[in-house]
C-alpha cells in the first residue's frame, strides 16, 4: 500500500514555489472577449499557459483548448476518463483591503496568504502535484485522469461550457472548489438583475460590488440633498463604520461569498437604509421593504427550505447608477428546482406599485449525486485514510462548482470541517501543512478512482 503521505511531503517545497508563480498572474476576468486570442484576459491566458508548461516540464501531457481552458493528462490512454476540475480565474483584491500584496504569496507562520491561495489556484496546483506524484512513483492506473483548468469559474463558466464542446465528458470525476469530506448536492443558482428608476431625482451616483457571488464590502455614493451631518449621526447610532469624503457617502461593510450572505455585512444595505429613512426615495423604500439585511429572502415570501438541502438564500452583490436607474444584480442559491418561477412572481408582485422591472440572467439547476454512490464512498475512504477523521460526513452546499459539469461529479475539498471560509474575502490564507495534506488526499483519490 502507497504511502500518499510520506509521498506528498517530498513535493512541499516544490509545490509552494509552484503556487507562489502562479498566484502572481492577476487572473481577474476584466472583460469577455469571445473571439479573441484572451478570451477571459492576458493574465488567464498566461496562467493557464504556466500550468500546462509546468506539467510538460514533468513529462505529462497538457493541451489548450482556444484559452478557455486546458487539460493536463495521466493514466491509461484508453481507460475510463476521470476528471478533476478546477480554476485559474479569482475574485478581485483590493489590496487597500488586505495586509499584505494579495498576488504576492505571503508566509506568515504556518499559514500562506495571496488572492486563490483557498479558491482555487492552492487546489489546483496541489492535484496538479497529486498527478506528478503518481507518476514520478509509477504509480499506475487503469483508467485516465485529467485535470481540467477553466479560466472563468468566477464569472459564469463559460470556460467549460467551450471546453466541453470541443473535448470527452468525463465518467465521472471531483472538483477540488469547496470543502472536505465531500459534497454530494449543490443547490440551484440563478441571478436577476433589478431596473429601479430614481424618480424622485435623490442619487447623484452609487456603486458598490464587483461581483453577484460576493457581499459588497464597499458601497459609495452622492446625493443631491446634502445630509451628511445625519449620515455621520446615523453611522454613529448603528454602530456601522463609514465616512463622509467631500460629497461621497462612504460605508464599510463585512465580505463574504454569496452562498452564506448571513456571514457578511453588505455596505450597500448600510447607505440604502440611511437614504430610505431620510429622504423619499422611492427606491431605497422599496429595497429596504423587501430586500435589506434580509440574506434569507423573508420579506419577499421566499423562506423556503428543504430538509437534504437547506434554505434559499439571496445575496445583492452589485449596485450601479446608470442613467438615473439604479441596477442590481442577485445572486439566489435555491434549494429546490423550478422555485426560480416562484421568485418571479415575487419580484413582479413586489414592483407593481413602483412600476420597476427585473431580468433573470442565468439559471443553473440543482446538482445531486446519491451519497452512497462508488464515487462519494471512495472520496470519503481517500479522505479519511489521509486526515483520520471519521466523524464528518458528506453534505450538501448553497455554492455552485464545476461538478455541475458531469453528471457523476462532486466537490472534495479544500476546506477543512470546522475553519472559517475565507473564500472571496480580504486575506484570503490556508494552512501550508493542509495545502500538503491536500496532494496526498487528491492523489489517494486519484489512485482509487482509477485503479
Amino acid at each position: 500500500m502507497y504511502n500518499f503521505k510520506a509521498l506528498a511531503e517530498k513535493y512541499k517545497e516544490e509545490a509552494l514555489n509552484t503556487l507562489k508563480e502562479l498566484i502572481e498572474y492577476k487572473s481577474v476576468l476584466d472583460e469577455y472577449h469571445p473571439d479573441s486570442d484572451v478570451p477571459f484576459g492576458k493574465e488567464n491566458k498566461e496562467a493557464l499557459d504556466y500550468v500546462l508548461n509546468k506539467a510538460r516540464s514533468f513529462g505529462l501531457s497538457a493541451k489548450n483548448v482556444y484559452n478557455y481552458a486546458g487539460h493536463i493528462e495521466y493514466g491509461n490512454a484508453n481507460g475510463q476518463l476521470i476528471g478533476v476540475l478546477a480554476h485559474l480565474d479569482v475574485v478581485p483584491a483590493n489590496k487597500d483591503e488586505w495586509d499584505s500584496d494579495p498576488f504576492t504569496l505571503t508566509i506568515k507562520g504556518e499559514n500562506m496568504y495571496g488572492r486563490g491561495v483557498m479558491d482555487d489556484k492552492g487546489p489546483l496546483v496541489a492535484s496538479l502535484y497529486a498527478i506528478k506524484l503518481l507518476k514520478d512513483n509509477q504509480i499506475k492506473l487503469t483508467k485516465k485522469v485529467r485535470l481540467i483548468m477553466g479560466c472563468d469559474e468566477e464569472s459564469g463558466s463559460r470556460c467549460l461550457t467551450k471546453y466541453f464542446e470541443e473535448e470527452e465528458m468525463p465518467v465521472f470525476g471531483f472538483s477540488p472548489d469547496a470543502e472536505f469530506p465531500a459534497i454530494y448536492g449543490e443547490k440551484a443558482h440563478a441571478n436577476y438583475h433589478l431596473y429601479l428608476d430614481d424618480k424622485e431625482n435623490v442619487f447623484k451616483s452609487f456603486n458598490a460590488g464587483e461581483r453577484l457571488n460576493i457581499v459588497p464590502a464597499l458601497a459609495q455614493m452622492e446625493l443631491n440633498v446634502d445630509l451628511k451631518n445625519e449620515y455621520l449621526l446615523y453611522l454613529k447610532e448603528n454602530g456601522y463604520e463609514g465616512e463622509v469624503k467631500g460629497d461621497t457617502y462612504i460605508a464599510y461593510g463585512k465580505s463574504s461569498h454569496a452562498m452564506v450572505p448571513e456571514k457578511g455585512l453588505n455596505a450597500a444595505f448600510i447607505l440604502l437604509d440611511f437614504v430610505a429613512k431620510n429622504t423619499n426615495s422611492s427606491v431605497a423604500k422599496y429595497l429596504q421593504d423587501y430586500f435589506l439585511f434580509d440574506p434569507f429572502a423573508k420579506k419577499l415570501g421566499l423562506a423556503i427550505k428543504d430538509n437534504d438541502m437547506g434554505l434559499l438564500t439571496m445575496n445583492l452583490g452589485t449596485f450601479k447608477l446608470e442613467n438615473n436607474q439604479l441596477v442590481v444584480g442577485l445572486d439566489f442559491r435555491i434549494p429546490k428546482d423550478k422555485y426560480n418561477v416562484v421568485i418571479e412572481e415575487k419580484f413582479a408582485s413586489s414592483m407593481k406599485q413602483y412600476g420597476f422591472s427585473y431580468s433573470q440572467d442565468s439559471l443553473t439547476p440543482i446538482h445531486y449525486v446519491k451519497k452512497d454512490s462508488f464515487l462519494v464512498r471512495k472520496l470519503m475512504e481517500s479522505y479519511t485514510a489521509i486526515t483520520g477523521d471519521n466523524i464528518n460526513k458528506p453534505f450538501t452546499i448553497g455554492g455552485g462548482t464545476y461538478a455541475k459539469f458531469i453528471e457523476q461529479c462532486v466537490a472534495f475539498g479544500p476546506q477543512r470541517p470546522g475553519s472559517p471560509d475565507v473564500c472571496h474575502i480580504a486575506n484570503e490564507y490556508r494552512k501550508i501543512n493542509d495545502f500538503v495534506e491536500d496532494i496526498a488526499i487528491y492523489a489517494k483519490a486519484i489512485y482509487e478512482l482509477g485503479k
